[in-house]
């Protein structure tokens, strides 16, 4: 009698482990996979001022055809490895994007009162150009940094 109840205790042991990694893996495999709306490389083709800003309009036409590259193996900002990165998607109103930048969506060509924006982040602690990315469309978005807002298209894939 007594090895019936140490077997019965063992299989539920057993289920319980076995319950908790397939929900950790489960769990493990969502975070660390990339939203398939930022997926891709994109291209600094614009930029946006929208007020004050701390780099000069000179600089930052500097940054026009810079790449950054979203992934789940990596991210590249820039040519700055970020190493894994995690998404979090967010949505955003127009009061709460106006209140936090100080700029209405439809002065950046966004005509919806909100805008799904991904942030990203990466092994460092240091922040980065591209850790943000406004989505405006599925093949434009922006990012900013110093006070100004880059534009990003996505670059076509090519297939073999």
């Amino acid at each position: 009698m007594k090895k019936i109840f140490i077997t019965a205790k063992i299989r539920r042991l057993f289920a319980i482990v076995a319950g908790s990694l397939m929900m950790g893996s489960l769990l493990f495999s969502c975070a660390i996979k990339e939203p398939s709306q930022v997926e891709g490389t994109w291209i600094i083709t614009d930029a946006v001022f929208p007020g004050v800003s701390a780099l000069s309009k000179e600089d930052a036409i500097k940054w026009f055809g810079q790449s950054y590259q979203y992934g789940s193996d990596n991210v590249v900002l820039d040519q700055i490895e970020c190493g894994k990165a995690s998404y979090q998607k967010m949505h955003m109103s127009d009061d709460v994007f106006l209140q936090q930048y100080r700029v209405p969506l439809q002065k950046l060509g966004i005509a919806d009162d909100e805008v799904a924006a991904y942030k990203v982040s990466c092994d460092t602690d240091v922040p980065l150009p591209g850790q943000l990315v406004l989505m405006s469309s599925e093949k434009e978005a922006f990012t900013v940094w110093d006070g100004v807002f880059f534009k990003m298209e996505k670059a076509e894939t090519v297939k073999p």
